[in-house]
């Protein structure tokens, strides 16, 4: 099972088209997209594992410079229904 992640970037003013091209060559980036407001950036990351993932998104955030601020959603891939996720949660077996 593969893993994918969201990274949602606000960028220095001015740059965030640069900064989607640039993300759009790196390894794993299926998608890199300026958006208008914030956050500026929006990419679409995914490798064969978590760890992989991991080991991908910062290199890729940190190599470029105008990235002021990130927020990293992992996507999970569970297909129980909200209720049995809130009792997994707490502890309760379903």
């Amino acid at each position: 099972m593969s893993a994918r992640a969201y990274l949602l970037l606000n960028i220095l003013e001015g740059k965030s088209e640069q900064v989607a091209r640039l993300l759009r060559g790196k390894p794993g980036v299926l998608s890199a997209d300026a958006l208008e407001g914030r956050p500026d950036v929006i990419v679409m990351v995914e490798a064969a594992d978590r760890r992989t993932l991991a080991e991908m998104i910062m290199p890729a955030i940190s190599s470029i410079d105008q990235v002021t601020e990130d927020l990293r959603l992992l996507v999970t891939r569970d297909t129980a229904t909200p209720a049995t996720q809130l009792y997994r949660r707490t502890g309760i077996n379903v």
